[in-house]
């Protein structure tokens, strides 16, 4: 009589753990795929300064929507052949000793000079770039990479804040697999051991030959002279050496030495990081303002910044929101600010009667935001208007939308 053995399939149990296994490698390799793509955004921030070309935050919307306040753009010495209309240069504002300009070069202006204008601002600039004090023109624009920049230089601690937490929160997620990495490594060294316990009982298997000579002159092991004669020294000469045995200590070693270069690597990235940012710091590329004295004279009409009488919100797409106001003023503003509070949210040109707003943030549960508008006729010369809106805002991770609250 025969018995056959059924063996079932695994357990619930079993199938639960591999599942959240599985989801702790997943999740650990997003965020190091997150962690490498802000790396590698902080160095292209940062390298081209090496070869001599110049990383500049925006630190303003003058020039949006093609530069955006936070980005970083990289700019390049060219030749002053290459320097043609069009091109968005990086120049010493004239108007402000110690600041940089980067605004487009859209026509000559007397003597030689350069006109420049912010895509955003509805004149040109008042006072010309000699050609001497460009600095090169815009070749590379890395997206909100500056944002913890401006958030330091504007003070909103909240978002720094924030930005510091998901980042410890991301860097710790790199971490949930290593458990399952470590196990693998430990089933590794088990196998070798195994294997080099099988070599060794091999080796002391083949050691006894029937038809060796056990007698110390070489006889047969019934005492009895087979006739056969050693020589003196026979094999004495053959090299030996011990082969190389690799142990669960030595293993264990080689894992440790992984873990101190894994963290070396990390710390090595952090300061990477660091001194990318440190590069992009001490510049920083402003609008012209309105309260500096100009160079080039000129005659100004006094002027009223007065906020916007009427403000609407409505629906614009499923994500976004249509903010609408009217304007009677004679004098044309700068831009409109969208503001909560004294946070600067989007802005537009001072010839639009309307903008879109979608949201932001990396993490925002459905809060509601009483929104104003901002009519800025230069640096400190704004109004703020009285009606507001409500609006409110779902992000996760950068991926918000807005909606009217009545």
């Amino acid at each position: 009589m025969s018995s056959i053995a059924v063996h079932g399939g695994p357990t619930p149990h079993a199938v639960l753990r591999d599942a959240v296994d599985w989801g702790r490698v997943v999740v650990a390799t997003v965020a190091r795929g997150v962690v490498a793509t802000l790396l590698g955004l902080a160095l292209w921030a940062a390298a081209p300064a090496v070869i001599g070309w110049q990383p500049t935050t925006v630190m303003t919307g003058s020039m949006e929507p093609r530069l955006t306040p936070g980005d970083v753009v990289v700019s390049r010495p060219v030749a002053a052949d290459e320097v043609r209309t069009g091109k968005i240069l990086l120049a010493d504002d004239p108007d402000q000793p110690g600041h940089l300009r980067m605004h487009r070069y859209v026509e000559d202006g007397p003597g030689g000079t350069l006109v420049t204008k912010g895509d955003a601002n509805p004149q040109q600039d008042s006072t010309p770039l000699e050609p001497s004090a460009v600095h090169g023109v815009a070749f590379l624009r890395i997206p909100f990479v500056g944002l913890p920049i401006l958030w330091l230089r504007e003070g909103q601690w909240a978002k720094v804040v924030m930005l510091a937490l998901g980042l410890t929160a991301v860097l710790a997620l790199c971490t949930i697999d290593g458990s399952l990495r470590r196990l693998v490594a430990s089933d590794a060294s088990d196998a070798s051991d195994a294997s080099d316990a099988s070599d060794a009982s091999d080796d002391d298997g083949s050691g006894s030959d029937p038809g060796a000579d056990d007698g110390a002159g070489g006889g047969s092991t019934d005492g009895t002279d087979d006739g056969l004669e050693a020589r003196d020294g026979a094999a004495t000469g053959l090299p030996t050496g011990a082969p190389t045995v690799i142990t669960r200590r030595s293993l264990r070693r080689q894992a440790r030495r992984v873990v101190r270069w894994r963290r070396f690597g990390g710390a090595a990235a952090v300061l990477v990081l660091a001194g990318g940012v440190g590069v992009l710091l001490p510049a920083q590329a402003v609008a012209v303002p309105w309260s500096k004295t100009t160079v080039t004279t000129a005659s100004l009409t006094a002027g009223t910044a007065t906020g916007v009488p009427t403000l609407t919100c409505t629906a614009a797409s499923s994500s976004t929101v249509t903010i609408a106001w009217s304007y009677t003023n004679p004098t044309v503003p700068n831009s409109f600010d969208l503001m909560n509070g004294s946070t600067q949210l989007t802005t537009t040109t001072g010839g639009q009667r309307s903008l879109t707003y979608g949201g932001a943030g990396l993490l925002d549960l459905g809060t509601t935001y009483t929104l104003t508008l901002r009519t800025n006729l230069g640096n400190n010369w704004t109004a703020t208007s009285t009606p507001t809106v409500k609006v409110r805002v779902v992000s996760v991770l950068g991926l918000a939308s807005a909606s009217c609250v009545p």
